[in-house]
């Protein structure tokens, strides 16, 4: 789960960097919510007891799949109310940088901690067209056969693929200039972290007779491309950490800390023996960890000829 402490202090550039915010998104062409993990979190003052945020998924997610996220009871519903996806799901405010400067090469400083894990995605609860309106009504308390406190809800539904770490959803609101945690979901599990997933064909040369897989997975072991008729290359493995980043001794890079996510571990492969202009069908994996669907492809002519 996310643990983030209240606080109360508003955004602003620390005066060494005042225009760092302006340069970073001239740079970069980034909107409000890229920069939302350098704003500081503002306490929710809401005693509203019957705020509640449900996903329509109820088992493991698989590698690829449409998610609804609703918030209901809502007493009022505002246009700065939000909900964003969280990866990892235990991310945790506590983990951030606590000295300003190594928040430099972020193009920006604030007061501390900051939101320093991103949000993977995010949408306004208002894309809901019934939400603002308060088309879907509930009566939460009765009295004398009248209903004295109504709430609302409304639903967005967001796109989810196989990170391999748990996900969570979160209700926000406050925009996000001045966001504020008011609900979060219980972490998500995906069915398989370890799946071999994202295969990309690369040519190696212009012999026309070979084609590089790369491919993601959450599982270290070689894994194997099945091709052609029978045919097939065993993985080399490769993979990255935060040691591996590119910083400075000064000033760390922020993919060394709150902006690093795991990678998983990347497997490549050369399929051999191609003929130009011939089609081929391949599928990656393993058996452990599974195996992706099978693919088919059209080797390109070779080079130099018509």
């Amino acid at each position: 789960m996310i643990n983030f402490p209240s606080l109360s202090s508003s955004f602003r550039s620390q005066p060494l960097v005042a225009t760092s915010t302006f340069v970073h998104r001239n740079y970069t062409a980034i909107s409000d919510f890229r920069v939302v993990n350098r704003r500081t979190l503002f306490e929710c003052h809401d005693p509203n007891p019957f705020l509640q945020i449900n996903v329509s998924k109820n088992s493991s997610l698989s590698n690829e799949e449409f998610v609804t996220v609703t918030v209901s009871g809502v007493l009022l519903p505002s246009r700065r109310d939000w909900i964003a996806m969280i990866s990892p799901s235990y991310s945790d405010v506590g983990a951030c940088l606590q000295s300003k400067s190594f928040y430099v090469q972020t193009g920006d400083i604030t007061k501390l901690p900051l939101l320093c894990h991103y949000p993977v995605k995010a949408k306004f609860v208002r894309s809901d067209p019934a939400y603002l309106s308060c088309k879907k009504k509930e009566c939460k308390k009765y009295s004398n056969g009248n209903c004295e406190v109504t709430t609302c809800s409304g639903s967005v539904t967001i796109h989810v693929i196989n990170r391999r770490s748990d996900i969570e959803f979160v209700f926000f609101t406050g925009g996000f200039l001045k966001p504020c945690v008011l609900k979060r979901t219980n972490p998500l599990k995906f069915s398989n972290p370890n799946a071999p997933l994202y295969g990309h064909l690369s040519s190696v040369d212009s012999t026309g007779t070979s084609m590089t897989l790369t491919w993601i997975s959450g599982d270290k072991k070689p894994q194997q491309v099945k091709y052609g008729n029978g045919k097939s290359q065993t993985s080399e493995v490769t993979t990255f950490s935060r040691d591996d980043m590119c910083s400075s001794i000064f000033v760390p890079s922020p993919a060394k800390d709150f902006g690093w996510h795991d990678p998983g571990y990347i497997h490549t492969a050369v399929m051999t023996g191609l003929q130009p202009s011939s089609t081929y069908y391949y599928k990656y994996g393993s058996d452990a960890v599974g195996w992706s669907d099978q693919i088919e492809f059209r080797f390109p002519p070779a080079g130099g000829s018509d």
